[in-house]
């Protein structure tokens, strides 16, 4: 049934009757409300008011409920009782809600997975669920949480609220075999990217070569490329976070050419507003991630 929010009375004097009428006097309504004695009597006056009708009739420290007080609060707690049922069950469905995640599949597969186990060891219970795509997702439509995405520049994506995550310069890495003293020049030796891929193209013009030129070792599927590189098929252009492991074991070395840029990584949501649990991860995240910066400096 629809009904006109305009002609009803206000929320404040329904709870402050209700709790009346259910506790027996004005005191205890008081007391749960956090109000004045005469603050609750007040908004009972009014209501009675507003109804034109006496909904209750004073017996000692007590109120007594008239007929119609007696049915509009057996009304009235139903409905409370209905309403409070709703937010109770609406918390518990979001709470058991996984935090859904989207990032890239580098991002999720080196940096996010691995460190997955400490965050479940610090909020035990907690869900999480993972996305990882190189594609630029719709969050908003798609009930994702948040994402992790990446820019060289300042973001504008509209609708969304980007906080930057760790920045991390982009470095030109290879294999043991390939990155020597004597190596030839970088226009000379294979590459490894992904044909297409705007991001990776521009990268590999910001260290002064011309893709078009290049020998590209990719096999075609985006995700082997790091391997790629690890076997020595080819060099390959990273943010150093994404490649900071291989590094430290020896599996890739840097070539030492300058950085022309740096990547930083973003949490995007889709507004400013999140769900604890997603808060919960996010906070956990930048705090990870600071942890292993100040590790490697």
């Amino acid at each position: 049934m629809d009904f006109d929010w305009k002609t009803l009375p206000s929320l404040a004097s329904l709870r402050a009757f209700e709790l009346t009428a259910r506790t027996g006097n004005f005191a205890s309504a008081a007391r749960e409300l956090n109000v004045t004695h005469a603050a609750i009597a007040q908004r009972v006056r009014s209501l009675e008011t507003d109804l034109g009708v006496s909904l209750v009739r004073r017996s000692g420290r007590n109120v007594v409920l008239t007929h119609a007080g007696a049915r509009l609060a057996t009304q009235l707690t139903d409905g409370f009782r209905t309403i409070a049922t709703g937010i109770e069950d609406l918390r518990r469905e979001e709470s058991e809600r996984p935090v859904r995640i989207t990032t890239t599949v580098f991002f999720s597969q080196i940096v996010l997975l691995p460190k997955l186990e400490d965050f479940w060891r610090r909020h035990a219970g907690a869900l999480v669920s993972v996305l990882p795509t190189h594609e630029l997702l719709d969050i908003a439509s798609l009930g994702m949480d948040l994402a992790i995405r990446a820019s060289s520049v300042k973001p504008d994506w509209p609708g969304l609220f980007a906080e930057p995550l760790i920045a991390s310069e982009l470095i030109v890495v290879g294999a043991p075999s390939m990155v020597t003293q004597d190596m030839p020049p970088l226009d000379e030796l294979p590459w490894i990217w992904t044909a297409g891929a705007k991001f990776e193209e521009e990268a590999l013009n910001a260290f002064g070569l011309d893709f078009r030129k290049l020998r590209n070792a990719d096999i075609g599927v985006q995700t082997y490329q790091y391997a790629l590189a690890r076997q020595g098929m080819g060099l390959t252009a990273a943010p150093e976070v994404l490649v900071r492991e291989d590094l430290a074991s020896g599996a890739l070395r840097r070539v030492p050419v300058p950085s022309p840029l740096s990547i930083t990584f973003y949490v995007v949501t889709p507004d400013r507003q999140v769900r604890p649990q997603a808060q919960e991860f996010i906070t956990w995240l930048k705090q990870t991630l600071a942890t292993g910066e100040q590790m490697c400096t």
